[in-house]
């Protein structure tokens, strides 16, 4: 997974206190958090969706960091850092006496370290894209235990931003495991708690499956001479896979936070007065457009299993471009999102103001100009029905996220749409972790319909999506070289903004990019969701915003029971 771009599919314990079964009072110190599925993997650097980053950003931690509300860099593991006069070294000084969640201490050799599981080929990280400049790995020396150097090709305007994804591992666990290429396994789901190590505001207590994962306070974290930091002692991430258990669960006070509500959730839950604090004690914040994308695509991979008459139909862009056509997304936002989205006008979201193309505008609702385009490109119609030169019905299947009635909804309206086309579209839900896997390693599917959210809207951070070699080039990944010349186009506008200092310049590269993706559809991008939020009362000092996960800053986050807060 990208930087900053991944999927949205959505005092300590005593050992051996909470199982599998009641958990155990709830006192100040205690936030239940509801998300929709597992997380994936236990390793930041293996993060590809909106649960695993989520649960993993509590347990890693970067040597600096992106301030979510601020939109500035800011110090995390590194106290400090400075560039060279041409721009071409950077250097970070380490701040002292930090140790990770089992004691052991944290030093240069362990920012090493990641860097070499991140570029190690078995690890297979998304991240690894994001981490090259010039094709180069960008690599980290020592220069003593509290200082580490890393040299760059060139000068570049985009360099800190990389290390905001990259969480630093523990060497003295996992020298062995990048040794015998086993790293993603040994911190995976089914590893032992007490082997998952990390340097961020809390460390992994308890993983039932299919139940809940605990989180509980790192006693060594690196803030916590700053004060009582983290302020939570546990968090608790209870997996309800149906969103509206969720927002039962909220409803009756059993959570206190939803990751990510959904539109549905939110209009349940509007019977909220003008303080945006509803009857029951829940806040509601509308934070307007997200960064998130509700994309189409389709399955262009040549050594993908699906029939070859399919992809014969998917790789011409007239094809493309009528299916894009035919989808109302004025009605789609209005009706399946209740007004809560708007309309896509390309690959940036709108709330993304600094980058978008301004010429980018609403993608046009044209039944009769679809139409034109596929009689060009060889189709037919029989008895209401596309077929294609052969005389085959046009059909094919969109995979999406099972239990997601949302989305599910707006998988009907483009059902419909298309079907005034002539064309059979066929709803396949699949659960979340399959869904990623089949899109990311098997490719078995035809279309997808998917969500995509960034944390960080600087075009760097979607390295592995728009380059062709990209583990994320959603539609063919990982070519070896550019399939087509708008491709090669991609790779070429993508490496130079990256390499440009100047943002004038870098925008008008960025807008050259939309304008193709618009006119190739490679992704055909729907709707932008508003940022919804809904948590209880008793939760304090969430800073919210369009940009990240709500619990970014996780690590200042208080909950004040009312029933035991002072008379």
């Amino acid at each position: 997974m990208l930087r900053g771009l991944f999927f949205c599919v959505l005092g300590s314990l005593a050992a051996g206190t909470w199982g599998c079964g009641t958990p155990p009072d709830i006192d100040d110190g205690v936030l239940r958090v509801a998300v929709a599925r597992e997380p994936l993997t236990w390793n930041r650097l293996l993060a590809s969706d909106l649960v695993t980053h989520v649960v993993t950003d509590q347990l890693h931690a970067p040597l600096i960091r992106l301030n979510r509300q601020t939109q500035l860099m800011e110090p995390a593991l590194a106290e400090s850092w400075s560039f060279s006069e041409d721009g071409t070294v950077v250097e970070f000084k380490l701040k002292q006496e930090v140790r990770f969640s089992d004691g052991e201490p944290f030093t240069a050799a362990d920012v090493r370290f990641t860097f070499e599981v991140l570029h190690d080929p078995s690890t297979a990280s998304p991240l690894v894209d994001t981490a090259r400049i010039d094709g180069e790995p960008l690599m980290a020396e020592v220069v003593d235990e509290s200082t580490v150097r890393f040299r760059l090709p060139r000068r570049t305007a985009t360099v800190e931003r990389i290390f905001d994804s990259i969480a630093i591992l523990p060497e003295h666990r996992l020298s062995q495991s990048l040794a015998d290429g086993a790293i993603a396994a040994e911190t995976g789901i089914g590893a032992k708690v007490e082997n998952i190590v990390g340097l961020g505001p809390f460390r992994l207590f308890r993983h039932v499956a299919g139940q809940r994962v605990i989180v509980e306070k790192n006693p060594y974290y690196y803030r916590s001479d700053e004060g009582a930091f983290p302020a939570l002692d546990r968090i608790v991430f209870e997996i309800v896979p149906d969103a509206s258990a969720r927002l039962l669960r909220l409803r009756a006070g059993e959570i206190d936070l939803i990751e990510n509500v959904t539109t549905d959730g939110f209009q349940a839950l509007s019977t909220a007065s003008d303080s945006g604090v509803d009857d029951e004690g829940i806040v509601l914040s509308d934070l307007g457009p997200d960064l998130l994308t509700e994309r189409l695509w389709f399955n262009l991979n040549p050594d993908s299993p699906i029939d070859d008459r399919k992809r014969r139909w998917f790789g011409d862009v007239r094809f493309r471009r009528a299916v894009s056509l035919a989808i109302d997304r004025v009605t789609m936002a209005e009706v399946a999102f209740g007004g809560l989205a708007s309309a896509a006008t390309g690959p940036v979201s709108i709330a993304n103001h600094f980058w978008r193309d301004p010429e980018a505008k609403p993608f046009d609702y044209d039944l009769d100009r679809a139409r034109t385009l596929l009689s060009q490109a060889g189709f037919t119609w029989k008895d209401d029905a596309l077929v294609d030169a052969d005389g085959e019905a046009v059909r094919f299947s969109v995979v999406t996220t099972a239990g997601n009635e949302q989305r599910e909804r707006e998988l009907a309206f483009i059902q419909e749409d298309l079907a005034r086309l002539g064309i059979e579209v066929i709803p396949a839900p699949v659960e979340g972790a399959s869904l990623v896997a089949r899109i990311t390693r098997s490719f078995d599917y035809e279309a997808c319909l998917l969500g995509f959210t960034l944390t960080d809207p600087d075009p760097s951070s979607e390295m592995a999506l728009w380059l062709s070699q990209g583990p994320l080039h959603l539609w063919h990944p990982a070519q070896e070289s550019p399939a087509t010349e708008w491709e090669a186009r991609i790779d070429e506008i993508m490496e130079a903004q990256v390499r440009a200092t100047d943002p004038q310049e870098r925008k008008l590269l960025y807008h050259e990019l939309q304008r193709i993706v618009r006119r190739e559809l490679p992704v055909i991008d729907l709707l932008v969701p508003h940022a919804l939020r809904a948590y209880g009362r008793d939760v304090r000092l969430l800073r919210a915003t369009p940009l990240g996960h709500v619990l970014w800053n996780s690590d200042e986050v208080e909950v004040v029971r009312r029933e035991n807060a002072p008379n």
